[in-house]
């Protein structure tokens, strides 16, 4: 039968969900830096940068997402908060490809493809294809993968290595031989994001009491662990001598809180229900009712285990570090696999239902739920769109050109001498994607004549160039009141503003 749990017709259901993909992706792929998470895709860009200038030996591997001047790096010019993974992937993609906007995002959005593929497989192995066709769309329609999944960041590749770590262990689980791929899947993870490594202590924990045999390879999961952080710590000690002082701060200030309970619950509340449609959150309740009633069936029990893994390294990861998940909007992501996972057996439970009272009722069943799952990667899709939010840098409410924040940026770096300092009278942050544009530092905006005065003679800042946004109500005394040195107004996308030289600095014009 065409459409039995097992028919390889719902091998379309998996390249549906590709397509879904694929079809948010695109509008985006080529685009720059211009969007509010586009500030990831910034920094990591800039430290595969440095680290193909720098080279891999003098950086030792260590990300410096944030440095924007020239080589050598400063060792507080490293970034030592994060495993290096994404960072290396990154340079080793701009050394094969080049160094561009749409190569950065081919890594987080092929990697969403792989995840929806090795999603399908998982929930294929533990119920049946149909139901992993269901997980696969319904994973595709959220809009919490829709937007994030493309975003040069941990969340997208970690995934991948998580659920290659549960679909390797359900496979040793089967045939017990190949325990190799689950170690190899642990490091991977543990080497990417900090979350790997909580994933990983989740999964042997929960695992524990699954079966005898399975200590051993949880023995071997736990050692992971210490020998990957040990690693960690020499690598950062290498290029950063106060790095462990340093990343003890950050996961302090990560643990804070910068709002109260009540507020944090009404904002993750209010995320979890923006990025994954309510629909969806009941279909993954049926699911795990289903899953608790049937608790004798293994395979299922399995596919279980793995939602629950992921479910409480989500629940952990946003209660503990209440600073991060207030902050990020995608610190929540993990959550769409659970969801996804018990969604569709919640769904195949519903069309088994119907096979059992006749071909009519499943054609109809089979039908309908294909309907919804049509409906809500519809209203994915939309409500994808109504999350984005352009990055602006004059003004909060003025319309932007896409390619202001590059083409400024370029000319900023075409037109100040490598080590110039750059000071502007912007918004209070023009966000990593400027800076990484101009390739030049960029020191805090400042936006009266006498601040101005102030920061230009301060010697530590020489040599100090700026760049006057001339729409400014403040920026005619701004310019009245700079020292000696060329000047050059130029208009870029219609946008006036006046480049400032020192005056020992290259002349103005692009070099």
């Amino acid at each position: 039968m065409i459409l039995a749990p097992n028919s390889r017709f719902w091998w379309i259901g998996l390249f549906v969900a590709i397509g879904l993909l694929g079809w948010s992706f695109a509008s985006d792929f080529t685009a720059p830096w211009t969007d509010q998470i586009d500030g990831n895709g910034a920094c990591w860009s800039q430290s595969a940068h440095n680290t193909l200038a720098a080279g891999i030996i003098a950086t030792a591997g260590v990300p410096s997402a944030f440095y924007f001047g020239t080589p050598p790096i400063p060792p507080e010019g490293f970034y030592t908060h994060h495993p290096p993974l994404l960072s290396l992937m990154l340079t080793g993609m701009f050394a094969i490809f080049g160094e561009a906007e749409w190569v950065a995002r081919l890594l987080p959005i092929a990697f969403s493809f792989l995840g929806v593929v090795l999603l399908w497989l998982l929930v294929k192995e533990c119920v049946n294809a149909r139901a992993a066709t269901f997980a696969a769309i319904a994973f595709s329609a959220m809009p919490m993968e829709l937007r994030y999944g493309r975003m040069v960041n941990f969340e997208p590749i970690n995934l991948v290595w998580m659920l290659a770590l549960l679909l390797a262990w359900q496979r040793w689980e089967v045939d017990g031989r190949r325990w190799w791929p689950i170690l190899l899947a642990a490091l991977l993870c543990e080497w990417t994001a900090w979350l790997g490594y909580l994933f990983v202590l989740a999964v042997c924990l929960s695992a524990y009491g699954l079966a005898r045999r399975n200590r051993r390879v949880m023995i071997g999961l736990l050692v992971t662990l210490p020998v990957s952080l040990l690693l960690f710590a020499v690598q950062i000690k290498l290029a950063r001598p106060d790095s462990w002082h340093d990343l003890s701060i950050a996961l302090h200030y990560r643990m804070g809180s910068v709002i109260s309970w009540p507020e944090w619950f009404a904002r993750i509340g209010s995320l979890l229900v923006a990025h994954i449609q309510p629909a969806l959150w009941i279909l993954g309740l049926l699911g795990t009712v289903f899953v608790i009633q049937r608790r004798d069936d293994r395979p299922l029990r399995q596919l279980g285990w793995s939602a629950s893994c992921f479910f409480v390294l989500s629940v952990f990861y946003i209660f503990f570090f209440r600073n991060a998940s207030a902050i990020h909007d995608y610190a929540s992501f993990y959550f769409t696999v659970p969801v996804a996972m018990l969604a569709g057996v919640g769904l195949d439970a519903a069309a088994c239902w119907c096979d059992r009272r006749g071909n009519a009722l499943h054609l109809v069943g089979t039908a309908v739920t294909l309907g919804i799952l049509g409906y809500l990667a519809i209203v994915g899709q939309r409500e994808t769109v109504g999350l984005r939010r352009p990055f602006r840098i004059l003004s909060d409410e003025n319309f932007e050109p896409s390619q202001l924040i590059p083409e400024l940026g370029h000319a900023m770096r075409d037109r100040f001498g490598k080590d110039v300092a750059i000071v502007c009278n912007f918004l209070p942050t023009y966000g990593p994607q400027l800076h990484y544009y101009a390739q030049h530092d960029l020191l805090p905006c400042v936006f009266t004549a006498d601040e101005w005065t102030e920061v230009i003679a301060d010697p530590q800042n020489a040599p100090v160039g700026g760049v006057i946004w001339l729409q400014d109500p403040r920026a005619a005394e701004i310019v009245a009141k700079l020292p000696p040195g060329p000047q050059e107004q130029i208009a870029i996308r219609g946008i006036p503003f006046c480049f400032w030289h020192p005056k020992s600095g290259p002349a103005p014009g692009p070099r």
